[in-house]
């Protein structure tokens, strides 16, 4: 039973990481993210599916509809930053933030 709650704690914490970082995307402008994608060598039409699987995603997991579906979208979304960007930094101050994000999607998506 304990289990359980710290479970659902852990998800609905997880989904408002993911949410709050959709919101920072639309506040910071799309313009602006899609140029950093591009930047990083990623088309810029990538960067709205980011933000959108980040907003509903992260809303799935906090009311959790259909939570362990966004979370496979949300563990791609990890995946694809630590091998497109974070990776080359270390783990220290470069994917370590990622990976366990990665990691909690993953159980997420697991979970029965």
């Amino acid at each position: 039973m304990a289990y359980e709650k710290a479970f659902v704690l852990l998800r609905i914490g997880t989904g408002i990481l993911f949410f709050i970082h959709g919101i920072a995307k639309l506040q910071k402008g799309m313009a602006a993210v899609v140029t950093t994608f591009g930047d990083l060598g990623l088309p810029g039409w990538l960067a709205y599916l980011v933000m959108i699987v980040e907003l509903i995603g992260g809303l799935a997991l906090i009311i959790g509809i259909g939570a362990r579906y966004a979370a496979w979208g949300l563990a791609a979304i990890m995946a694809g930053a630590i091998v497109t960007v974070k990776w080359a930094k270390g783990f220290v101050g470069g994917y370590e933030f990622n990976l366990i994000l990665l990691l909690v999607t993953i159980c997420v998506g697991l979970k029965r």
